[in-house]
């Protein structure tokens, strides 16, 4: 449940100015629209003094209470992450702070970056043409060092989840996927074609584990005229396989009403492919990514049907929820059709 400013103002004063160790005071805070598990304030920091040179623009993340899957970070392993990313060179919020404790949740803040994140809006809108344009080559580099990421040296290695001993990220991606439906209790004959396909299918273990977004696409960055400006987000990252990155972004979802776009209703893929391959020294493999695109689509029918539960079992009552449950259906039959294209495909090769 949002706690109403009156409440949260005060309290954030007070735990950043023990974080700190001098006194501050807020302004301008103002709740943001969007995010199912997590609520974002934006906000203007004023560190011992109210100075303008000494205002910090921030954005605060609080936990809702539950999550799309299961397995999403809490918030200090997200801050980790964020942080690990930043220092390595990913266009990612500047970390601020991590707020063990603010009214009973833990809290972050972030640097305030002044971008668009609306999917509709970047991939309709005049104003974004250029920045469509630039964008895929930009996401390909983005990605590429999100990827370069050290997970060792970093310490994300020992924080991320992995796959279990002797399991391939596929294996164990599969493996949540049955947990998943067997939790939710009813028929979904489709997704379970699409799991024994995908069972059957499952190609090579990948080069290396990665540091792996996890939510890759066009809604979770940041962007201005020019293209990108952040990447945002990071409630899903784990250790895991490239071609996941690569693939997220291509799901018909994300495309937002532009279908024949591929990549997030921006642009074909080439060029994100292209860049990314040259930034990481890493060929792109197609069929991996293809398999992934419907490993993928059936992954989030399973995010939609368990935000539904959310609201079906009491546990957080909220339209949203409802709303996205219905939409499993579609990510069903995107599934189904990859399925044919692929197998289509094959017998024509």
């Amino acid at each position: 449940m949002t706690i109403p400013t009156t409440t949260l103002q005060p309290a954030l004063e007070s735990a950043i100015a023990q974080a700190l160790g001098q006194p501050v005071r807020v302004t301008n805070m103002a709740l943001l629209a969007g995010g199912a598990s997590q609520e974002t304030w934006r906000l203007d920091l004023h560190v011992g003094s109210a100075d303008e040179s000494a205002v910090q623009r921030l954005v605060l993340r609080r936990p809702l209470g539950g999550s799309i899957f299961d397995g999403a970070l809490d918030l200090p392993t997200e801050y980790h992450v964020i942080s690990a990313a930043h220092a390595a060179g990913v266009p990612t919020p500047r970390p601020f702070c991590l707020l063990p404790d603010l009214l009973g949740q833990p809290a972050t803040l972030v640097e305030r970056i002044e971008g668009e994140s609306i999917g509709r809006k970047l991939v309709k809108e005049a104003r974004f043409a250029t920045a469509r344009a630039a964008m895929p080559a930009q996401l390909g580099t983005a990605l590429a060092a999100i990827h370069g990421v050290d997970l060792d040296a970093s310490g994300l290695g020992a924080l991320l989840p992995a796959p279990a001993p002797g399991k391939t990220p596929i294996q164990q991606r599969l493996d949540r996927i049955e947990y998943e439906l067997d939790q939710i209790g009813e028929a979904h004959p489709a997704l379970e074609l699409c799991l024994r396909w995908l069972r059957r299918r499952e190609p090579p273990p990948p080069p290396r584990l990665v540091l792996v977004h996890g939510d890759y696409r066009i809604g979770n960055m940041l962007v201005g005229d020019a293209g990108l400006l952040g990447v945002i987000d990071w409630e899903f990252a784990h250790s895991g396989d490239y071609a996941e990155d690569l693939s997220w972004g291509l799901i018909r979802d994300w495309r937002f009403g532009v279908d024949a776009l591929r990549l997030g209703g921006i642009a074909q893929p080439d060029a994100f492919f292209a860049a990314y391959a040259a930034a990481s020294g890493q060929p792109v493999d197609a069929e991996r990514v293809r398999y992934w695109e419907l490993l993928g689509n059936v992954w989030w029918a399973l995010g939609c049907l368990n935000q539904a539960r959310r609201h079906l079992n009491g546990e957080q009552h909220n339209i949203e929820f409802v709303s996205l449950g219905r939409r499993a259906a579609e990510m069903e039959l995107e599934a189904l059709q990859l399925m044919t294209s692929y197998e289509y495909t094959k017998a024509e090769g």
